[in-house]
């Protein structure tokens, strides 16, 4: 069962490590921070003792839950970094790099002037790739609750984008 555990976990860590960290990161809003939180969490997952019924749900709580922990710990430092929530295109056009870097400010900036609930659910939907059920899941919360905070932040998001 161990070895089994281990093996999944491996292969989470894998498929999710980006969607991991970007969960982390929408909690903690500081890189070393989620990393921290990321490392801590799979250390403590790789001598869970049982296999969780739903293991991908069950990691991404573990890494939150260790996120929350470690703000408690240090505090909040909200750097919130465009640089770790967009993929990185290989455009050579140095007019589309600078446009493209310069909305990705903007969003950044945008994200950090919304709720903390809904900047996480936002960021865990659209750049984590989880779906309102596994936020629901993940935050032990509602899925109209979920799907409010991410419609009433995204119509606050586009707002302030408009500005």
């Amino acid at each position: 069962m161990m070895r089994l555990l281990k093996n999944e976990l491996e292969k989470i860590y894998d498929d999710f490590s980006q969607q991991l960290f970007v969960c982390a990161l929408a909690v903690t809003g500081n890189k070393e921070l989620a990393e921290d939180a990321m490392h801590n969490a799979f250390c403590h997952l790789f001598h869970l003792n049982f296999v969780p019924q739903n293991l991908k749900a069950y990691v991404f709580k573990s890494v939150r839950n260790s996120a929350i922990d470690l703000i408690r710990q240090n505090g909040r430092t909200i750097l919130f970094s465009e640089n770790y929530i967009f993929d990185s295109e290989n455009s050579h056009n140095p007019r589309e790099i600078a446009n493209r870097n310069q909305f990705q400010y903007k969003v950044s900036q945008a994200l950090l002037k919304l709720s903390e609930d809904e900047r996480e659910v936002i960021v865990q939907h659209l750049y984590a790739d989880l779906t309102f059920r596994e936020i629901a899941e993940l935050l032990n919360i509602s899925i109209g609750t979920v799907t409010s905070w991410y419609h009433r932040g995204l119509e606050r998001l586009k707002k302030l984008l408009e500005e």
